[in-house]
């Protein structure tokens, strides 16, 4: 919104710019009258011969712009404009790119978790159980004490990705303005997530979007025109401008009543604006570079992020779904075979922190792979894969 009222104030200055000066109205009364000895005599009073015996003058001037300097003012606020345009798209861009990572990370940060709490469940009950056993003598102490560590462990994990949950919370509710502690649960249809296909883009195009889109680089285009058009403003400013009226003397010419047309104009001497003139051609070329610098810029942007994308892709589409749904029976087997005792305390706990490991793998892969298909979105400056 800052950004916003930004360019309706660049906007006013287009206004301000296409403005003609004000005339200028000056006025001149005598004093006082040594001949007749009046003080601040009347309009009007005549001598004897007729002559006016007080002194009032009237001009009234106007300024006049010349070789254009009010069409390329305006021309120079209009570009100013422009750039502000450019710099509230570039915001927003970047605030649409920060809210969906921030909403993917946490739909599958809370997924993590869920994990973690499933975990952390089986093993409360499972520890009940053991404790039962101990009483019994039927296992040692010592079985129980790993199990306890491994349930700290998991513990302390969860922990701190509930931190990395509370930091998303309190990004999505700053971007989205909202100053109540609520709390967002992200809803994905995972059906749609698989489906995305990236092996339809190609670098090439990635690149001529980027370049037509990107709203940094148009930033960078309206820069360069900016000082473009103040180089020829510049130049403008080297002529000088008239200033023309009309005036009027009751008593201090030569003719009573005296009415007469002036003109005002500069000889350009001295000063040409040269100074002026040297810097703004000097500020085309640097805008030159860094307009070239940020195509550049966009160019990397497009490569890096296309060949990450493919990357998280390929990666999750290798990986075989059907592992996790067979692991979870597996999982369930192997807690029921630990609780007979037909399989050994680090077998289970290996077991354990491979089905973890595994769980959270999947869920994190999913996330890199969302991230890089919307990195595409924010390098290319336009959606070209929708996401859910």
């Amino acid at each position: 919104m800052a950004h916003k009222f930004d360019i309706e104030a660049n906007r006013a200055t287009i206004i301000q710019a296409r403005l003609w000066e004000n005339p200028t109205l000056s006025f001149e009364q005598m004093l006082y009258n040594n001949s007749t000895r009046s003080l601040l005599p009347v309009l009007g009073l005549n001598d004897a011969k007729g002559s006016p015996t007080t002194q009032q003058a009237v001009q009234l001037q106007q300024l006049f712009y010349l070789a254009g300097k009010r069409t390329k003012r305006t021309a120079l606020a209009e570009t100013s404009t422009q750039i502000a345009e450019d710099n509230y798209y570039n915001a927003l861009r970047g605030l649409k790119y920060e809210l969906r990572n921030n909403f993917y990370d946490l739909y599958f940060l809370q997924g993590i978790v869920k994990i973690y709490d499933e975990e952390l469940a089986s093993l409360a009950k499972t520890l009940t159980g053991m404790n039962t056993l101990l009483q019994k003598g039927i296992i040692p102490i010592k079985d129980i004490t790993r199990v306890r560590a491994l349930q700290f462990s998991l513990e302390t994990e969860r922990k701190d990705l509930k931190l990395q949950i509370m930091e998303r919370q309190v990004i999505l509710r700053t971007i989205t303005g909202t100053r109540k502690e609520v709390f967002f649960i992200p809803q994905v249809d995972k059906n749609v997530i698989d489906a995305l296909n990236i092996q339809t883009l190609t670098i090439d195009n990635l690149i001529t979007t980027a370049l037509e889109n990107r709203p940094d680089l148009r930033l960078q285009q309206s820069s360069l025109k900016y000082e473009q058009q103040n180089l020829v403003y510049q130049k403008a400013l080297k002529v000088p401008d008239l200033q023309a009226g009309l005036s009027y003397d009751r008593a201090g010419s030569s003719v009573p009543n005296y009415f007469a047309a002036t003109f005002q104009i500069g000889l350009p001497i001295f000063n040409k604006n040269q100074g002026n003139i040297k810097a703004a051609e000097y500020r085309i070329q640097s805008a030159q570079k860094q307009l070239v610098s940020q195509e550049d810029r966009v160019i990397g942007d497009i490569q890096l992020a296309y060949r990450k994308a493919v990357e998280a892709d390929q990666l999750y589409k290798g990986y075989d779904k059907a592992f996790m749904i067979d692991f979870d029976k597996l999982f369930d087997n192997v807690k029921a075979s630990f609780e007979k005792q037909i399989i050994s305390m680090l077998e289970f706990i290996d077991f354990y922190e491979s089905y973890k490991s595994s769980a959270v793998q999947m869920n994190r892969l999913q996330n890199d792979r969302i991230n890089a298909i919307e990195e595409i979105n924010f390098m290319a400056g336009k959606e070209v894969i929708s996401l859910p």
